[in-house]
């Protein structure tokens, strides 16, 4: 079967670059048949490669996307058509659907797995039969079942593709998740002199070692640096026995990454289970288990087989979060990463302990995301930076940078930067309202509503509406800590049209209900007596 033919347009070759060097295309079906930095010549392009697939930019010089999108609907050329965009604004891809397209991408959302994800419409569409009555099976339908099976998605019965083609077989599966530790170091100095990208590489080593001991394998890319190995064995072993061999193959994997490619790697593995059924559960515990290496970094595999605990509802940690809130909301820098680094060494004491990994890491982003934000500064790339943390140890190093960092201060603001500062003055002149409108902030800065949208999401990484939230939420917690007031008042206070509303997005933004926030305040104010 011959591959999918893709074209790229986009004026920008920087794009262009990244989404031909994104995907290893040819090992999934796929193959790169042409490229052009503007509409007409890309539609020139189109009647002369005819791809099977476009990427098409919405905003070109010369003629834009939607008038390819036209253009090509008049000519009655019959492609797939993904619409790229750097705009949030939902009204492009209405047109573009409206005019043809078969999906569309954000620009700062493109990597490998999410192209692949959006592509795989687009294959079933193109290649409704491609598995029937054929001996062959191509790498990307191989990929799309692996990763149904181990989610457990379902798919319709036309549409489902035949586990019998698999390498793996019922009876022991045992699923492995690693990573490579210090993945962007890692990737940083890969590749200069390399005849494969590092996923590859590191896929292609996996296979080379483990097709040693066995046939029944499958390895592919879940996602950015994470990586799904599933193995099965039809001989008389026990499952014990069975989970010893993976166990032990996973220290050989871990010796060769070492020796041909200088990276350490962690690994994380399920239990043998009998059925593909089964196979979700087992890939749950084996994810869940390399999360646990944020703890144990001194562990290279390790297998929990555990739920997370409910750790952030521990009586102690709702006791430290508590006092964190109450610090955060009278901007007590000293005491607030006082408690961060007590919480810290908390779970450091804990660390062998189920914790749950998920909630740790977003306390961390949302307590750094709210500081931020009453800075007046734009928390996205910093938060980004700490999420990129693989250890505890690691965090607690970034959030001491980033406590100096709040204290030295930055340059002084920049036109922008004041339009901000005078649309945050405005919402909170007017907070008790519960109808501020972007048309409203926007005229009152004599400034359009789409230039202001834009500016609240480039500099504060948000939208004017999520900014309102969080500024009525920060102004709640200071009316929470007056007694005298019941909580539906300070909903009034605070604009919400509702009791339940004011609940729905306090929870959202500050992880507790308003009852459970004062009830926190109340205790430190027992304990203070």
């Amino acid at each position: 079967m011959r591959n999918i033919g893709i074209a790229i347009i986009d004026d920008e070759s920087l794009v262009r670059l990244g989404i031909k060097s994104s995907v290893a295309w040819e090992e999934y079906g796929y193959e790169i048949v042409g490229e052009a930095d503007n509409g007409q010549t890309g539609l020139e392009m189109i009647r002369e490669k005819h791809p099977d697939i476009v990427l098409l930019d919405v905003c070109m010089p010369v003629m834009n996307g939607i008038e390819v999108l036209k253009s090509l609907q008049k000519l009655k050329i019959q492609c797939k058509v993904i619409i790229l965009s750097c705009h949030d604004d939902f009204c492009f891809v209405k047109e573009a659907m409206k005019n043809g397209a078969f999906d569309y991408l954000r620009k700062n959302e493109i990597n490998s797995a999410n192209i692949l994800t959006v592509l795989e419409e687009v294959r079933h569409s193109l290649c409704k039969k491609q598995d029937e009555g054929q001996g062959g099976w191509d790498s990307y339908a191989r990929h799309v079942c692996l990763h149904r099976l181990i989610t457990g998605s379902s798919e319709p019965a036309e549409r489902q593709l035949p586990v019998s083609q698999l390498h793996i077989r019922e009876g022991n599966l045992c699923c492995i998740v690693f990573a490579v530790q210090n993945y962007q170091k890692v990737q940083a100095r890969y590749g200069e002199g390399r005849p494969f990208p590092l996923e590859q590489s590191v896929i292609n080593l996996t296979v080379e070692v483990l097709h040693q001991w066995t046939q029944e394998l499958e390895v592919f890319l879940l996602q950015e640096n994470r990586y799904v190995i599933l193995l099965s064995s039809q001989n008389s072993v026990s499952s014990t026995q069975w989970e010893e061999k993976a166990c032990s193959l996973v220290h050989e994997l871990h010796t060769v990454f070492q020796n041909y490619l200088n990276a350490d790697t962690c690994y994380g593995v399920s239990s043998a289970v009998s059925k593909f059924s089964a196979l979700p559960e087992a890939f749950e515990h084996a994810r869940y288990s390399l999360q646990l290496h944020y703890f144990q970094p001194d562990r290279f595999l390790i297998k929990e087989m555990r739920k997370p605990d409910r750790t952030m509802s521990r009586p102690e940690v709702k006791e430290c979060l508590g006092d964190i809130n109450i610090c955060v909301s009278q901007k007590q820098y000293t005491q607030i990463f006082s408690r961060f680094y007590a919480f810290i060494q908390w779970l450091q004491q804990h660390h062998r302990e189920n914790l749950d990994v998920m909630g740790v890491q977003n306390f961390f982003s949302n307590m750094v995301r709210f500081l931020l934000l009453q800075e007046g500064k734009a928390p996205e790339e910093t938060v980004e930076k700490l999420q990129a943390c693989e250890t505890v140890e690691e965090a607690q190093r970034f959030l001491e940078d980033f406590q100096k960092g709040l204290k030295t201060g930055e340059p002084a603001l920049d036109q922008k930067n004041y339009l901000i500062r005078e649309a945050a003055d405005y919402i909170r002149q007017n907070l008790s309202r519960g109808d501020i409108s972007l048309d409203e902030i926007a005229d009152h800065l004599m400034i359009s509503k789409s230039y202001l949208c834009r500016l609240f999401q480039k500099n504060l990484g948000i939208s004017v509406q999520q900014y309102i939230y969080h500024t009525r939420i920060e102004q709640a917690k200071e009316y929470l800590n007056d007694f005298r007031l019941k909580i539906y008042e300070v909903a009034e206070l605070t604009g919400f049209n509702s009791s339940t509303h004011f609940n729905i997005v306090f929870k959202k933004i500050m992880r507790c209900t308003p009852a459970e926030y004062r009830n926190g305040l109340e205790a430190v104010r027992e304990r203070s007596i």
